[in-house]
């Protein structure tokens, strides 16, 4: 399970990043007057708050090393699929997922015709069979 912050935790995070003071930012986020000290004390103690303050003063920009490119996937997908600690079947769909990306299952054919229009092949289905493989390809 993910420790995602709360809507008052990224908003007390945004308030302070934007220069309020923490106090302030603590009452303006929803935290009850009564026990804003103590809140704030848990709220600079949450490493998570830190990096989301931190993340917005950096103007809320995503490092390009925060996204995994398709070399980084598929990387991960070859270090899964030839690790005996995982179940066969975590390695096999470790397989086709490194597979599909690299164009393993993709059947083509070239085919010569004079037209300048693009030709499409579809394999022959029924519009039953259309419907069975869109539900079961996104799921």
């Amino acid at each position: 399970m993910l420790n995602r912050l709360t809507a008052r935790q990224l908003k007390f995070a945004k308030l302070v990043a934007d220069g309020m003071s923490e106090l302030q930012a603590v009452l303006e986020a929803g935290y009850s007057p009564a026990s804003k000290r103590q809140s704030l004390t848990k709220l600079r103690d949450n490493q998570r708050i830190t990096e989301q303050i931190e993340f917005y003063r950096s103007g809320g920009n995503i490092t390009d090393k925060a996204i995994a490119d398709s070399d980084d996937r598929q990387r991960l997908w070859t270090k899964i699929m030839n690790d005996p600690s995982f179940s066969g079947n975590i390695r096999l769909e470790a397989s086709k997922l490194l597979g599909k990306a690299q164009g393993d299952f993709v059947v083509s054919q070239k085919i010569e015709h004079s037209n300048s229009s693009p030709i499409v092949l579809l394999p022959k289905a029924s519009p039953k069979e259309w419907e069975e493989y869109w539900e079961n390809e996104n799921k």
